[in-house]
């Protein structure tokens, strides 16, 4: 497991409780933390504690993994990609869990064509601390598949060893690039309108101009995922947006959570990379570049590229 934020850590810790023999590969600074005092989750799923995890940094000598999973943040999958090269056995498989639909081309770029599937993990976590992880609602699960479609003998490998995994569900599809694009959909429409608006999944369902805001949002994202070849069928986004419902009121997306806290967020992953396909493939997408355009002061000054006071009450007349 590249990574022990949200999605690494939760999944990873997972898969050690149900005896898969699990790795993290971690940063120094992160790995002596999570060597000092373990890896901790607390879910509805319940909860788990795993003392002494097994941590390797970059130019460890350890055996070749058969599944290695990029869990961490898509900006940093280069550099995870080139720390975890060395690990790369000739069966071994790179499966990413990223937001987004960019990471399997920078996988494939330093790890090589034959060794990338097509992955993506639905969870709704965030790291409270440096081997502190808190799961909200929403059972946590992994897609993977390869990206040509189809499948492959090395998918059912990997999913016969984690499909039965407790806390989390595994599964194989024929058709990762759509699943992929309906995951960004899914996360990036609700992440930027939610951000906009300031207000948690509840209030953006409640309020009709949100809603309609969101359903915008949605269809432009599925216009050029299947310009980019996503099977997305028509009269996808209005049923999805329903499903919300079923949420918790309170959830708000990870994006959104780092523009309102003030840090470095995957707009420009998400967000950004849906507007730039758009322009590249000839697709109008007046709602996300809005959006997109509403949200970037914010990421920039996150990144120390742009300095401003945040508006607030004035003294005065």
């Amino acid at each position: 497991m590249v990574g022990a934020g949200a999605v690494g850590g939760y999944f990873g810790a997972r898969m050690a409780t149900a005896g898969v023999d699990v790795s993290f590969l971690l940063r120094e600074e992160s790995a002596q933390i999570v060597r000092a005092k373990g890896l901790r989750v607390r879910s509805p799923q319940g909860d788990v504690h795993l003392p002494h995890p097994d941590v390797i940094v970059a130019g460890s000598d350890a055996p070749s993994p058969d599944a290695l999973f990029f869990a961490c943040k898509v900006e940093h999958v280069r550099t995870a990609a080139e720390a975890a090269r060395p690990l790369l056995g000739p069966s071994s498989v790179a499966i990413p869990l990223q937001n987004g639909v960019d990471a399997p081309a920078i996988l494939r770029s330093v790890l090589g064509e034959r060794s990338v599937m097509g992955g993506l993990s639905r969870i709704f976590a965030e790291r409270v601390a440096t081997g502190e992880i808190q799961h909200f609602g929403l059972h946590p699960s992994i897609s993977c598949g390869e990206l040509e479609g189809g499948h492959s003998e090395r998918v059912a490998r990997v999913v016969n060893v984690l499909e039965g995994v407790p806390g989390m569900s595994f599964d194989a599809s024929d058709d990762i690039w759509t699943a992929m694009w309906m995951k960004l959909l899914m996360v990036c429409s609700m992440g930027s309108v939610g951000a906009v608006a300031r207000a948690p999944l509840g209030v953006v369902l409640g309020v009709p101009e949100t809603r309609g805001l969101l359903l915008a949002a949605g269809e432009e994202i599925a216009a050029v995922g299947r310009a980019h070849g996503a099977q997305i069928p028509d009269g996808f986004v209005a049923p999805q947006i329903g499903r919300y419902e079923r949420l918790r009121p309170e959830t708000t997306a990870s994006m959104q959570r780092d523009l309102e806290r003030g840090e470095t967020s995957e707009l420009n992953e998400q967000l950004g990379a849906v507007c730039r396909y758009g322009r590249d493939l000839d697709v109008a997408t007046p709602v996300l570049d809005a959006l997109y355009g509403a949200l970037l002061p914010g990421e920039l000054r996150a990144r120390g590229r742009l300095a401003y006071e945040s508006v607030g009450p004035r003294s005065g007349s």
